[in-house]
Order: C-alpha cells, then sequence, then structure tokens
C-alpha cells in the first residue's frame, strides 16, 4: 500500500485520492491487527484472530488510484467494534453499573457487541468483568477517533458534492470455518451485498456492485445473513443521494483461515477486487 495520508498510531490510517477525486468512500473497519497493550483478555490470541479482516485493507488498497478515500482501523473489533453503535454494549460486562445509554441487541446478546467477550468455538475471550474505566478508554482511544475520521470524511464529501457513495469493506469466514466456530455461513456464495433490505442504498448502486463482481466470475448474495449493521445504518440515506453498501468476500477465497496467511489465490483476488473498485468508480464519475 502507498504511505497514508494520516495516521493515528494504531488507530486508524486514511489514504486519500491520488487522481481527481470522487464522492466515493471506502472503509474498513474491521482489518486491524494492532492489538493494544491493555487488551488483557484471558484467552489464547490466536482462538479470536479470526474476528480479523484480514488483509482485507490490501484487497481495497487500490481505491485512491481511482479516486476514492479509504479509511482504515487498525486496532481489532474484538478490543472494540467501530461497527457498532455505543448503546451496543452489554452493560453486564463491566464490574459495576454502565452509566450511559444502552439498546437491546441481538449481537451484544450473542456475545460481539461493542466490546466482543464471545470468541466462537466456545472461546470466552474474559474470565472475569472489565472495569467501567477500561471501556471508556477503549471508546475514546479507538471507537470515537474512528467514527471522527468517516464522519468527517462523509461530511465533507457531500458538502462537496451533494451526494455520496460509500463501501463498507468486510470479509466473512468460509463455509468450513463457520462450522469451526459453531456459526452459520452463506454456503456456496462468494461475496454478500448487504443495504439492510434497501435502506442504506438504491438498488442501481446494488446491481453496479453484483454485476462488477460477477464479471469476475464470483458468485453474489444481496441481504443474506450479512446485511450491514452500524456504520452503513449511519452513512445510508439514499433519499439524500447518500448510498452505503456492505460487500463480504468470502475468506476461503484468498486466504487460509487457520493459518491467518494468504493463499494463492490472494493476488487474483487483488486484481478482481481491483476492477471492481474501477467499475464503481466509472458508475460514480458518471454521476457526477
Amino acid at each position: 500500500m502507498t504511505q497514508p495520508t494520516k495516521t493515528i498510531d494504531g488507530v486508524l490510517r486514511r489514504y486519500d485520492p491520488m487522481v481527481r477525486k470522487l464522492p466515493l468512500l471506502f472503509d474498513s473497519p474491521h482489518s486491524g491487527t494492532r492489538y493494544p497493550a491493555d487488551f488483557h483478555h484471558d484467552c489464547v490470541r490466536d482462538a479470536i484472530r479470526w474476528g480479523e479482516d484480514s488483509f482485507v485493507d490490501e484487497l481495497y488498497a487500490v481505491a485512491p488510484a481511482h479516486g476514492g478515500h479509504l479509511l482504515v482501523a487498525d486496532f481489532p473489533r474484538t478490543y472494540i467494534d467501530p461497527n457498532r453503535a455505543l448503546e451496543d454494549m452489554d452493560p453486564h460486562m463491566v464490574d459495576v453499573d454502565w452509566p450511559h445509554p444502552v439498546v437491546e441487541n441481538p449481537k451484544a446478546a450473542e456475545g460481539i457487541g461493542l466490546i466482543w467477550q464471545n470468541g466462537g468455538a466456545g472461546v470466552a475471550i474474559y474470565e472475569r468483568k472489565l472495569s467501567v474505566a477500561e471501556a471508556e478508554r477503549r471508546i475514546e482511544t479507538c471507537w470515537r477517533p474512528y467514527h471522527a475520521e468517516l464522519d468527517a470524511l462523509a461530511a465533507g464529501i457531500l458538502a462537496h458534492w451533494g451526494k455520496r457513495w460509500h463501501i463498507n469493506c468486510h470479509s466473512m469466514y468460509s463455509a468450513a470455518f463457520a462450522e469451526h466456530l459453531g456459526k452459520a455461513a452463506v454456503p456456496g456464495t462468494d461475496i454478500v451485498l448487504g443495504n439492510r433490505d434497501g435502506e442504506t442504498c438504491d438498488a442501481a448502486f446494488v446491481d453496479v456492485v453484483a454485476t462488477a463482481f460477477r464479471d469476475e466470475g464470483l458468485s453474489v448474495a444481496v441481504n443474506k445473513r450479512f446485511k450491514g449493521v452500524e456504520i452503513v445504518r449511519k452513512l445510508g440515506d439514499p433519499g439524500r443521494d447518500c448510498h452505503s453498501l456492505q460487500i463480504e468476500i468470502d475468506r476461503g477465497l484468498y486466504m487460509d483461515e487457520w493459518k491467518i496467511e494468504r493463499s494463492d489465490g490472494f493476488a487474483d483476488l487483488k486484481r478482481s477486487v481491483g476492477r471492481v473498485v474501477a467499475a464503481v468508480a466509472d458508475y460514480v464519475r458518471a454521476q457526477v
């Protein structure tokens, strides 16, 4: 990847367009691998590294060369998840009353809310309750800076162009690894696009992205299991011409999920994603 335009060490990297700017924003909130020194989990780290969207930032590194911004989180989502709202905290995982608002959320009930406590496959991340101060420190040092940068980019694009297209970049465990984790998967599907059943972007944008992936020989499903969570909910408002789409890519296409290493398919997939990004940029350019 090229050098970032802005960094907050251990928190985020921002890459700005290298060519004529477009109202196009990509973010990879789950590809962080910088484990903070105060992440005092009680499980073996390798048991929770499946939570990383490993190498996704590399797959989309070409975005600035096509006029898009790219924002990348460097902290792991098992520490604190930027694709959750602050209200998605499970108040039972702290040692005293949680002093902030919460909402009922199935993700938190599953142990993968704002701060994860369930590592899958029967792995508990903690054998204790966190202190309120620990949780609040994670919010202030990681969650807020990431969202502040994301919000500033999104607001700047909208102010300049009056419209915006955003892609929330993710990966999903393969069917084989889902079985290992005891989780459901989307078998036989390479790509899952999510717009919360039409709430966060229009059908035309979904069709552009789906067609571009299918042109690469990849199978595509829409709003199957992975429909999009907090970030697309926040940035998507098609009535204001603000379109936000989540993309999940099957990790089995490009990595060994047990070793967390790039596989022989990585280079080919990266080229395919590059052509998808180019198609998206062409579409956005035609709208402005």
